[in-house]
């Protein structure tokens, strides 16, 4: 009997003890606050004020306003108000926009595939509500009185009836005030505002019958006139430069079409921010139309490059689902193969349609004969035989694939001349020295040589400059424009005096004299380039430092350049002070070296 009950009780006590342990791990599952999820949807939505500006633009879009005014105060991080004079919002419903999963827009599942709005979650106000403090003021035209509510951190604090104009107007100031880990993630206010100029001008290039006013600071950016041509509204944001060499785009097959602009085979950039692809009139990223595009130009543009181009596709609603991400900003296509074909088709049209005595690529075949007279060659600075040249890149920065092929053998090359050989690849010069043969990368070595030239003239205050005959204009578009304002003061203290001469137009009228030679106003494009992508990446944590960068990188010799004896012999004894693992300004390997040990190896001799 005993015997059974220790059974029993085992049995009890395994039971117990299960539900026990049950017990404690349901209590792992907790439903979060309101305050918590709404934060988590908020950091969904809301990355950024750009993000924020985004999406009460496309509220004001959807809203059919005809005028648009955007105003911030430092870069949107104090305040962004949005103001419209579109349709309004209900008194009744003006509590219930600022619902989570509220909206107009849809009114079941079936609405989600035939989306013909830039907004329809229902989580634009109320994420951005609950992590800010948000006016919104708003009125009918069929109401005398308008309605006007607040709200702090996605809770209503007052509403009331005011006197207003016709449309909707919200404010949202301190934003990410109560999400503190959030707002260190922000970058500088001048950073945050390229970012919201960015969205801005996307979104206006997409609609050009609206009137969109952008104002930082008490200051207009931006002032767009509402437009019935697309082109009006492409040229007054990319510029003049850039609308002259653009070709209308047009292809259609079945439901499917495609229009917009495209730039001719002589205007590309150096990154891909010059592609704008919209479905439906919303911009979206793709990276298939977007390799749809890089096809269409592989052979017509050199290598690394990326052309302009403004595509606009349309299709039925029903074939798009603009439901896969939570900024909307990629879609999916039921047919993703048709679409492609029509994005690739509008391009490949265009330039099959380009005239054959021109050329479809603009370029002229063969190498480049380079003299060094253009590239400032005979000035470069000699610098003392026993001391190394300055650098801006300590021993242990360098990169590690290059160390490693320094042999201690070569400790006795440094500083000794080098018997130039020739130039291989018109790319590398090959040197004998007494270790064994060293291969030059002429266009890294000529960077260096330049880069440390212009930090010094730079820090002597010494910086020779050119003056122009006459000004050079150049018209910018409007994000060139306003990097180009914020990097002004460090233009001009490498040599570039440039001045402004009307809206987003500037005078150049000295130039380093490094420079005396090129063309001043696409050196000066393609530097100003450089810079926007850099920044762009995060890259360009210095300006000036990326002035003196661009600025070598650009006057330096080219690969492929066929360069005369001397003017190879003058490059490698401007070398001889630097040391072997000496890289480029941007890390890449200047030297690599090839010991008579190696070359014995490599031929089976033993001695």
């Amino acid at each position: 009997m005993f015997r059974n009950w220790e059974k029993v009780q085992g049995t009890l006590g395994a039971e117990i003890e299960g539900s026990v342990q049950s017990f404690a791990m349901a209590g792992k599952i907790k439903v979060l606050p309101q305050s918590v999820a709404q934060s988590i949807a908020a950091g969904e939505v809301v990355e950024r004020p750009a993000s924020a500006v985004k999406e009460l633009v496309e509220n004001a879009i959807d809203a059919g306003s005809s005028e648009i005014v955007v105003e911030l105060q430092a870069g949107g991080l104090q305040l962004i108000r949005v103001q419209d004079n579109g349709e309004g919002i209900e008194a009744d419903d003006v509590p219930l926009a600022l619902q989570r999963y509220a909206t107009s827009k849809i009114s079941d599942g079936d609405d989600l595939f035939r989306i013909h709005t830039l907004g329809f979650r229902g989580e634009a106000l109320p994420s951005i509500a609950s992590v800010s403090r948000l006016t919104l003021k708003t009125r009918v035209p069929h109401s005398l009185n308008g309605t006007e509510v607040f709200s702090e951190g996605g809770e209503i604090k007052k509403v009331r009836d005011a006197g207003l104009p016709v449309g909707t107007e919200v404010t949202v100031e301190n934003l990410f005030y109560n999400v503190p880990v959030k707002r260190k993630f922000l970058k500088s206010i001048r950073s945050e505002l390229r970012h919201v100029l960015g969205q801005f001008l996307r979104l206006s290039l997409s609609h050009p019958s609206i009137s969109f006013k952008l104002i930082h600071d008490g200051r207009i950016l931006q002032d767009l006139v509402g437009t019935d041509s697309p082109s009006v509204r492409i040229e007054a944001i990319l510029g003049k430069d850039v609308h002259e060499r653009l070709r209308a785009l047009g292809f259609e097959d079945r439901e499917i079409k495609a229009d917009g602009f495209a730039g001719l085979p002589s205007l590309f950039r150096g990154d891909g921010n010059g592609i704008y692809l919209y479905v439906n009139g919303r911009y979206i990223k793709d990276r298939m139309i977007y390799r749809a595009i890089t096809e269409a130009y592989r052979h017509v543009i050199p290598s690394g490059k990326f052309p302009v181009v403004v595509l606009f596709l349309r299709l039925p609603p029903q074939t798009v689902d603009v439901n896969v991400h939570p900024t909307k900003a990629e879609v999916k296509f039921r047919d993703p193969e048709r679409v492609f074909r029509a994005a690739h088709g509008a391009l490949a049209s265009m330039l099959g349609d380009l005239s054959p005595l021109t050329g479809p690529t603009g370029k002229e075949g063969g190498r480049k004969e380079s003299t060094l007279q253009t590239r400032s060659m005979s000035s470069l600075p000699l610098w003392p035989p026993t001391a190394h040249p300055p650098s801006t890149f300590r021993e242990e920065e360098i990169a590690p694939k290059v160390k490693e092929r320094m042999s201690p053998e070569w400790e006795r090359d440094l500083g000794k001349p080098l018997r130039l050989l020739g130039q291989v690849c018109g790319t590398y010069l090959v040197c004998e020295g007494e270790s064994g043969l060293i291969f030059i990368d002429q266009h890294a070595a000529h960077e260096r040589l330049l880069y440390e030239r212009y930090k010094q003239q730079f820090e002597s205050r010494s910086v020779p400059v050119v003056r122009l005959l006459l000004p050079v204009l150049l018209e910018l578009p409007a994000e060139e424009s306003f990097i180009l304002e914020s990097s002004l003061k460090e233009f001009q203290s490498i040599g570039f005096e440039i001045d402004p001469a009307g809206q987003r137009t500037y005078a150049l009228r000295s130039i380093p004299a490094v420079f005396d030679q090129m063309n001043p106003q696409r050196l000066f494009r393609e530097i100003l380039h450089d810079i926007s992508f850099q920044t762009e990446r995060g890259k360009a944590t210095e300006t000036l430092e990326n002035v003196l960068l661009l600025s070598a990188c650009h006057a330096a010799i080219r690969g492929e350049e066929l360069l005369k004896p001397q003017e190879m012999e003058e490059l490698v004894r401007n070398l001889m002070p630097f040391h072997l693992s000496m890289t480029c300004p941007h890390g890449r390997p200047i030297f690599f070296s090839l010991t008579r040990d190696e070359l014995n190896r490599q031929f089976r001799r033993t001695h």
